[in-house]
């Protein structure tokens, strides 16, 4: 059981992490919903966004903090289909989610990232965008006690 409580900055930068090594994401952030509008933002896609949800907080010596994970990407030709786009996306999905699990980050398993209701995503804000967004949420057990109180 690891004693490094890892900031919301910390998990995050995970998150970036996963989508930096990644070949097929072009770019990541992180934010309110507003920030998926290509109008409003600088996006290279494909894409991969992660939106910040109501988290439970701490439940039983667990910390949990819950996310939208969205992978998105607008077809390269104008005749390429969605349904190829929408497959991609999910893969990127579930290899963000394994590189959370199982990569370079989490050597000492000091959490654990679930994802649920996997939905697609079509023509998002309308500039011709596919993928899809999940519920992602990473949790951190035993980490809360006396011992690590800093005080003087």
């Amino acid at each position: 059981m690891t004693t490094v409580v890892h900031t919301y900055k910390d998990i995050v930068g995970f998150f970036e992490q996963a989508c930096t090594a990644h070949l097929g994401v072009s770019s990541f952030a992180e934010g309110a919903i507003d920030y998926l509008d290509a109008n409003s933002q600088n996006i290279k896609y494909p894409f991969v966004f992660l939106r910040p949800l109501v988290s439970p907080g701490i439940t039983a010596n667990t910390r949990a903090l819950t996310f939208e994970l969205y992978s998105l990407d607008v077809p390269k030709l104008s005749n390429e289909s969605p349904l190829d786009v929408k497959s991609r996306m999910e893969l990127i999905q579930y290899d963000v989610m394994s590189y959370m699990n199982y990569g370079p980050v989490n050597d000492t398993n000091w959490m654990t990232g679930t994802m649920a209701n996997l939905t697609p995503v079509n023509e998002a804000f309308n500039d011709r965008v596919y993928g899809w967004v999940s519920q992602v949420t990473i949790t951190e057990s035993g980490l809360f006690n006396y011992c690590f109180y800093p005080q003087l």
